[in-house]
């Protein structure tokens, strides 16, 4: 994508990409410390909340009990179980314990109805909600079980026994005799709306409270029971107090003191997490907004950033039509530098052009010259060769021998216009030099040359020992009769030095050397120096009556190709700034 889409389509996304990530984080982290600060006061709330129904639930229950057992030990109800009542007196007994039972439960607001399981029951009227039962009868009581496992428990919600008219919670105790023998069963029966009413609120709907026992079962519940409430607080009834996050929401329980029962609340997640979502909602609503404004100085941001860039690609496209090149100023930042580079590159370019175009016009002119050139060595042969003729016509075996060895160094000179030669042929040319001025001086001058065999393949630019062999002959051996010129190669390290060594009479190198003496060494360090650059060297030693040495360093090159001289250019504008910097 980044190879192939536009600069301002990958900014646009990127941004715009970057901001909707950055709301959505933002988004949900709000959401989830709003749920998380929720659920937090909701469960303070409630435990809260669920202190205050179990006390009530305490007192409640603690009144009933206190009940029960002020009516264990009403006299009638003693004799009645005791079986201490005369015949005459039996009914009016019964009638006195009946009265007085009707009226605690009239005077009780949460007693609905009385049983008492005994020995020998005596009748009772079934208007009344006081019934007189026998101990065989709860065998067949709901919760026979717990009665038979305590002497007083509360007995959870269960079908009223011996009829199904309602739902009612008990509380039982038995009443035993001095002897310690079971005489009788008090049940106290609490209708369970009545008894539900002391910790359901009906106009809180959405909270689930009940009651669970310590083994997990359900003693009354407000709605349907869920198994996996009462599992949980099963494992934690060891605590009086907790809270679990489960599946169907936040569940907070309270132990009560006058049975092992919890009062349990089940907030569901829908109501813990409304405010959140309602949060949530004005935040999308305000992100919407936001991301719209948002992508808009996107839009923005990479429209501004991305003109610079297109305008320089429309500058290259116009420099490549060889149009007018228009590119905007005002920029003093990275952009600025990127165009006042680009106007820098077009000018330089420009200019290469134009040299180009000069070289190529001096290039077509110097072929000319060449093949108008390659017209005059043909001639000169021919004139040569005349005048060698004549020579051999008239005698003149020297002035033969003279311009036969001129032919032969024009020859190797011109060299079909290569600058390099190899070296056998560049010591030939010494050769044929030294005869002729053997042959036209009048001073004995002799030579030797000193290069090894497997040295002659080497290329040497052509003309490098000539002008310093004639500059020894004209100015070494200035005045003199006779002269000695050594001439030696040898192979250093990658290189070739090369050594002129005279017995002529010198000079002083402490004073310069005048113009007229010093040519011919000033023209072949500059032809070194522009083939070779700083690998070509010359270096002279010489003293006034010790003759002088000339020492010539080169590169050692196999081919007569030259591929110009190595140099190091630099972009002019670059080191400018650089220089700046």
């Amino acid at each position: 994508m980044f190879k192939k889409a536009k600069v301002k389509t990958i900014l646009f996304l990127s941004i715009a990409l970057f901001i909707i990530f950055l709301f959505f984080v933002v988004i949900g982290v709000s959401y989830r410390m709003v749920v998380s600060e929720t659920i937090a006061s909701t469960s303070a709330h409630q435990k809260e909340l669920l202190h205050l129904y179990r006390n009530e639930l305490d007192n409640q229950m603690k009144v009933l009990e206190e009940t029960a057992v002020v009516i264990s030990r009403n006299a009638d109800l003693q004799a009645f179980i005791n079986n201490r009542h005369e015949h005459f007196s039996y009914n009016r007994q019964r009638n006195n314990l009946h009265k007085y039972l009707h009226q605690v439960v009239l005077s009780s607001s949460m007693i609905d109805s009385i049983d008492i399981y005994m020995d020998n029951p005596p009748t009772f009227d079934s208007q009344y909600p006081i019934r007189f039962l026998s101990k065989i009868d709860m065998h067949s009581h709901p919760k026979n079980k717990e009665v038979n496992e305590a002497n007083e428990v509360w007995l959870g919600e269960h079908d009223k026994h011996l009829t199904e008219e309602e739902k009612v919670v008990s509380y039982m105790c038995k009443l035993y005799s001095a002897k310690g023998t079971l005489k009788a069963m008090l049940v106290l029966n609490v209708r369970t709306r009545d008894f539900e009413a002391l910790f359901v609120d009906r106009d809180h709907h959405a909270n689930q409270r009940m009651l669970v026992g310590k083994n997990g079962e359900a003693i009354m519940a407000a709605h349907e029971t869920d198994e996996e409430v009462g599992r949980i607080v099963a494992e934690h009834s060891f605590n009086q107090g907790g809270k679990r996050e489960l599946e169907q929401g936040l569940a907070v329980w309270s132990a009560l003191e006058r049975a092992d029962w919890f009062l349990v609340e089940v907030t569901p997640w829908g109501e813990l997490t409304k405010g959140g979502k309602r949060i949530t909602a004005v935040l999308i609503a305000i992100s919407l907004v936001a991301i719209a404004g948002a992508l808009l100085f996107a839009l923005l941001l990479s429209t501004a950033f991305s003109k610079p860039i297109l305008q320089l690609r429309q500058g290259f496209v116009q420099f490549g039509k060889s149009q007018k090149v228009n590119v905007p100023i005002g920029y003093q930042n990275e952009f600025g530098d990127l165009f006042e580079g680009f106007t820098e590159m077009t000018k330089e370019i420009h200019a290469l052009h134009q040299s180009l175009e000069e070289e190529h016009r001096r290039k077509n002119e110097a072929d000319i010259t060449a093949l108008q050139a390659n017209i005059n060595p043909h001639f000169l042969y021919n004139t040569l060769d005349q005048l060698n003729w004549m020579a051999i016509a008239k005698g003149q075996d020297e002035i033969s021998e003279v311009i036969e060895l001129m032919g032969k160094m024009l020859r190797i000179g011109l060299s079909k216009g290569k600058s390099f030669i190899p070296i056998a042929d560049e010591l030939d040319h010494i050769r044929y030099y030294m005869q002729i001025q053997q042959c036209t001086k009048s001073v004995d001058i002799s030579f030797e040359i000193d290069v090894p065999s497997e040295l002659h393949h080497y290329y040497v630019p052509k003309f490098t020992l000539q002008p310093i062999v004639e500059n020894a002959i004209v100015h070494g051996f200035h005045r003199r009769q006779r002269g000695m010129i050594d001439i030696s190669i040898r192979p250093y390290k990658q290189a070739l030095q090369l050594q002129v060594k005279d017995d002529g009479v010198g000079f002083d190198q402490k004073e310069p050397i005048p113009r007229k003496n010093g040519y011919g060494l000033q023209n072949v360090a500059e032809r070194l120096r522009a083939f070779f650059g700083e690998e070509g060297t010359i270096t002279v030693y010489s003293a006034i009556g010790a003759g002088t040495t000339v020492l010539i360093e080169i590169p050692q090159k196999q081919t007569s190709d030259w591929g110009g001289v190595n140099k190091y250019v630099e972009n002019g504008y670059y080191r400018r700034r650089r220089a700046s910097n």
